[in-house]
């Protein structure tokens, strides 16, 4: 079983031999994927009798500033969301503080099945991407679920170095910082950040 596989067949909740993927501290950003516990079982379970998984995936654009709101009201209606986050520090007051963006603004991603579900009438929800047809552009699974592991794996989060400091700062998060869309103190661990005066706030 490859990597991959065994990833998703462990967040399916499948049992397999091998340990579990990805390895901590990554795991403790699970819970941020925002993946429903039904909808796993519902899509492992399609797969496994060679079923066609009914649930598509869309792009949703919302209003600005409302994507947490979107995927929340989503998720209240049982639509199975991805928003990744980027996760960096920031300094206010002299203080380091937790900070979350969404990684593309004002995009959320969902999987609906159009037989139970629904996202009609969505507070903050403007539309959903179109493709060349004029219906909604279904977005390939395969891609999603990469982009969970992704997230799993802590590609977005510059914070994991405070109590891991020897994990390198993600790619992605050094580029920002490398333009200047995030300050370097962003990815500071905790003895960096004293170096240069800062105190620390605690949060959630």
């Amino acid at each position: 079983m490859s990597r991959r596989s065994t990833a998703l067949a462990q967040a399916a909740g499948e049992a397999t031999d091998a340990p579990v993927l990805p390895a901590a501290p990554a795991l403790h950003l699970g819970d941020r994927c925002r993946w429903p516990r039904d909808s796993r079982r519902e899509t492992a379970m399609c797969q496994a009798a060679g079923e066609p998984n009914p649930v598509r995936w869309h792009a949703a654009v919302t209003n600005p500033g409302c994507e947490v709101m979107v995927r929340d009201a989503m998720a209240r209606r049982g639509v199975d969301t991805v928003l990744p986050m980027l996760r960096f520090w920031r300094v206010q007051n002299r203080k380091r503080i937790v900070a979350e963006r969404p990684l593309m603004a004002r995009v959320v991603l969902f999987g609906l099945d159009p037989s139970t579900q629904n996202v009609a009438g969505i507070y903050g929800l403007e539309r959903i991407v179109r493709g060349a047809s004029d219906r909604w552009a279904v977005l390939d699974q395969g891609e999603v679920q990469d982009l969970r592991l992704r997230i799993l794996r802590g590609e977005f989060d510059a914070t994991l170095r405070v109590s891991h400091p020897y994990i390198e700062v993600p790619p992605l998060i050094r580029h920002l910082v490398a333009i200047g869309a995030l300050p370097y103190s962003a990815t500071c661990t905790h003895s960096a950040a004293k170096r240069l005066g800062l105190k620390f706030k605690e949060v959630a």
